[in-house]
């Protein structure tokens, strides 16, 4: 990934590519994971930012995820709050980040993702985003804390409780086959 990163600095965009591909699915996640009707249009602002400044990125495989995920909350920040200022009809279908037919996910994959996503959605909101940085980006604490602006312990006690409340709220799904239909 290094290498990556330093050919996309470079102005390769076949490096830039790459990059965008194994970390495009992330981002994805992340805003379904905070409840955004606009996934593809903020992963695709996010890659704008990303390439726009990329020549000022300085770091490893490690600093060029966080920093891809500062800018991603950022960006869903400035949603959110835009959507307050106007808030927009959407269609139905409006955002849902269906894979295509050639993707290699099975429908059932895709579903239970969403279930997950869901449940997320559902926790409050700085312990569903410290779980989705820590869990889905696959974050280390420390990187959350300060993506979030928050010290390591806090961010510690936020995953434990978002996975703990995940865990009992996926306990009451499976006793009761009528709480699915709650959700």
């Amino acid at each position: 990934m290094d290498e990556w990163i330093e050919r996309a600095r470079a102005g390769d965009r076949e490096a830039l590519a790459a990059l965008w591909r194994s970390h495009q699915h992330l981002l994805l996640r992340y805003f379904r994971g905070r409840g955004s009707t606009q996934a593809e249009d903020l992963a695709s602002q996010v890659w704008i930012d990303v390439a726009a400044s990329l020549h000022r990125f300085s770091g490893d495989g490690d600093a060029f995820r966080r920093w891809l995920f500062t800018i991603a909350r950022r960006r869903q920040i400035d949603a959110a709050r835009r959507s307050v200022r106007r808030p927009e009809q959407l269609d139905a279908d409006a955002g849902k980040d269906r894979p295509d037919a050639s993707s290699a996910r099975s429908i059932d994959e895709v579903g239970a993702l969403d279930r997950a996503l869901a449940l997320v959605r559902r926790l409050p909101p700085d312990m569903a985003e410290a779980v989705l940085l820590r869990v889905v980006a696959d974050l280390a604490v420390d990187e959350v804390a300060r993506i979030m602006g928050r010290r390591e312990g806090h961010v510690r006690v936020l995953v434990h409780r978002g996975l703990r409340k995940l865990a009992d709220e996926l306990a009451v799904t499976e006793e009761s086959p009528a709480a699915i239909n709650r959700m």
